[in-house]
Order: structure tokens, then sequence, then C-alpha cells
């Protein structure tokens, strides 16, 4: 027997009672920070002002030292971080196949990056023509049929 993987997750997430509590932007926010900063030793005490969720992404991350985790550590890191945004995304009262649309139309968008350049940390740039692909009118379409 096959399993759908986002259907086992949006189960767990609704047999937990994690659905009725609705998306809250606090939780949803501060685990994404957390699965991000798993394997790596907190640093105390630094203090600076960033502009962008990016920078300070980037600046927690770099204050942290070296990753002492190992592959599966990683692995484990990244299934949790897959889990918990299929949660979250059905804590938006997206449906199982609602959520799989939606993945689709941001994977779709988010391919036409391929012949772009790389920022200084290696992550693909919007092409100039970004609108015409960009996703938020397609997902904005999902939204409006959630229970419906």
């Amino acid at each position: 027997m096959t399993v759908d993987h986002i259907d086992a997750i949006y189960q767990f997430n609704e047999q937990a009672g994690l659905l009725e509590q609705g998306y809250n932007d606090f939780s949803e926010s501060a685990y994404q920070i957390e699965e991000a900063l798993e394997g790596y030793e907190i640093a105390h005490g630094f203090t600076v002002h960033l502009d962008t969720p990016k920078e300070m992404s980037r600046t927690i991350v770099r204050a942290q030292g070296p990753f002492i985790g190992t592959d599966v550590d990683r692995l484990d890191k990244a299934i949790d971080a897959i889990v918990f945004a299929v949660g979250s995304i059905a804590k938006l009262g997206l449906t199982p196949s609602q959520i799989r649309e939606a993945i689709e139309i941001v994977t779709t968008a988010n391919l036409q990056k391929l012949s772009m350049p790389k920022d200084e940390f290696g992550k693909l740039t919007k092409p100039a023509d970004w609108e015409q692909y960009a996703p938020e009118k397609e997902l904005q379409l999902i939204l409006d049929r959630r229970n419906a």
C-alpha cells in the first residue's frame, strides 16, 4: 500500500488537535527558526540591528558557529520542516489536495529562476519579469476555495 505523505501529515495534525488552533504567526515562525537552528550551539548575547528576515536568519545561523550534528540530524530536521510546513498550511484551512495544488503552483513558478544568477549565498535570484510567474494570484484562488 502506498502512503500519501501529505494526507498522513494532514491527518497527524488533525488527530493531534493542531488544526483547530488555526494558524498562529508567532508559533509558526518560531518553529521554522527552531528547526533551522537545530544542531547549532546557540550563541548568547549578540545584539545587532537587521533590516530583513533574510539578513536576520543568516546572521543568527552565522553566529551559532559550525553545525555539530550528523547527516541523520540534517535529514531529520529537513523532514521535520516538511511535516511542520504541511501542518502549517493545513491550519490555513486547505485540504490535502489543495496543499498539493499550492505546491505545484509554487514549484512551477520557482522553475523560472533556474536560468538566473545566484546571490552571494547561492540562492537563485528572481528574473526581472517575475511578476508574470509570481504564484501569489493563483495561491489566493486556492485560499478563496478553502472549506468550500
